[in-house]
């Protein structure tokens, strides 16, 4: 069993990024993300400072801070609305980036697999 926190009711996506999303992936029961290295940059677009850089080194996430990163692997770009919708497991993140909800730069294929980040 995992000791990983619960997504609670009404999360936002400023608590999920402060509060839940390392242990959530780091707590995993089933590593998703095993051996990957890489720098991840969330924006969301419809609130003011809301950028978050996620980086994870051989598939640990060692590092969420609020802010931009130098040389992120992936940005994702997406509102507040479609982050919880993904998070909440009401749509993908493969069918917000083909509904054009979501943008996404640099390595897409990699961005498109990191769906542990939002713990799918």
């Amino acid at each position: 069993m995992s000791n990983r926190p619960e997504i609670p009711e009404g999360i936002t996506h400023i608590e999920y990024f402060d509060q839940l999303l390392r242990d959530r992936v780091n707590k995993s029961a089933i590593p998703r993300i095993a051996g990957v290295d890489v720098v991840i940059q969330f924006e969301i677009t419809d609130k003011e400072d809301g950028v978050w850089s996620i980086v994870i080194e051989k598939g640990i996430v060692k590092e969420v801070t609020k802010g931009v990163h130098n040389s992120p692997t992936s940005v994702f770009s997406l509102g507040s609305e479609v982050f919880l919708s993904i998070l909440l497991r009401k749509i993908t993140l493969q069918q917000a980036f083909f509904s054009g909800k979501m943008d996404t730069k640099g390595d897409v294929l990699l961005a498109l697999k990191l769906n542990a980040l939002f713990d799918l």
